[in-house]
Order: C-alpha cells, then sequence, then structure tokens
C-alpha cells in the first residue's frame, strides 16, 4: 500500500464517520417506541412537602402497567404484603380487609397520548378503583433508561410521586 492510498483511506473514513452517526442517532427510538409494552412495578415513592417519603404500596409493591401502540393503558399497584381473607371467599371480606383491601390497590385504565417535547404522557381515565378519578385528564413524565421506567406524578401540591417500574420480560 502507498502514501497516497493511506492518505485516501483516511479521509475517507473521516468523511464516513458523521454519516454513521447520524445514521445511529435518525434510529432513535421516539418516546412512544420506548414506552410500549409491559412494565412491572418496583417501587412506589411519594415526597412529601415536609422532605418525609411515603410508600403508600410498601418496600416492595407489586403492579403492572401496559402500554399499547395504540395508545391504550392500564396501571395497577397494589401492596405486596396484603393478609388474605379469612372467609376466603371473594365478596365476602371483613370491614377491616375492604379497607385494606382499597387502600393498598390502585388500578386505573384509558388512553394515552405522548409529549415528545416534555417528555410526558396525557392520560385520560376511563376507570379507576379510586372513583373520583373516573374520567379525568392526568399528566406523566416520563423517564425511560434501558429497561427502567419512571412515570413521576406533580400535583399542585408539590408532593411528587414516582414509580419505578422494569420492562417485563
Amino acid at each position: 500500500m502507498n502514501r497516497r492510498s493511506v492518505i485516501i483511506m483516511c479521509i475517507t473514513t473521516a468523511l464516513g464517520l458523521p454519516l454513521l452517526a447520524a445514521g445511529a442517532v435518525g434510529q432513535q427510538q421516539s418516546l412512544k417506541e420506548q414506552l410500549v409494552g409491559t412494565w412491572a412495578a418496583v417501587s412506589w415513592e411519594q415526597k412529601k412537602a415536609d422532605g418525609a417519603k411515603l410508600q403508600q404500596f410498601g418496600a416492595n409493591p407489586t403492579g403492572i402497567a401496559f402500554f399499547d401502540a395504540g395508545g391504550r393503558y392500564i396501571i395497577t399497584v397494589m401492596r405486596s404484603d396484603r393478609a388474605r381473607y379469612a372467609s376466603n371467599a371473594l365478596w365476602q371480606g371483613t370491614a377491616e380487609e375492604n379497607k385494606a383491601t382499597a387502600d393498598g390497590t390502585m388500578t386505573y385504565f384509558g388512553t394515552y397520548s405522548v409529549g415528545e417535547a416534555d417528555r410526558s404522557i396525557a392520560i385520560h381515565i376511563e376507570g379507576s378503583s379510586f372513583p373520583n378519578w373516573n374520567g379525568a385528564d392526568q399528566k406523566r413524565f416520563v423517564a425511560i433508561t434501558g429497561d427502567q421506567l419512571t412515570l413521576t406524578i406533580r400535583p399542585p401540591s408539590g408532593e411528587n410521586v414516582d414509580v419505578v417500574w422494569k420492562r417485563a420480560r
């Protein structure tokens, strides 16, 4: 290989590298493409205004979130340490058992749209285990790193809630 060939190869390589980088950037998935799928709950934590942290669903919540490509979702989170009903019958829990179930479970479903600019999802809640949310529109901020999804709720009270999920396999 002569000197001229080496120089031509170096110039060709130098000019080609930016094209490869541009191609890699062009293949970046949209936020919606990254969000679509099934996610398993890892943690649910509310940061109170006084700095205290609340884990409404315990240290090890269980739950699942589905986001489909058509813009529909369902989210369910519950305490993993809920006690079994003494009666072993679905509709025959005591008042205390029913309260523990209601306090330790949150389920809601509906439609969503993605805000790529502010990395958020706007959700319309069609139905919820908390009836006050039925028909409501809310917003979640989205961070996805690898197989981890964090949905952040920023209510006017300032008591943010971070729900961390891992992609289900």
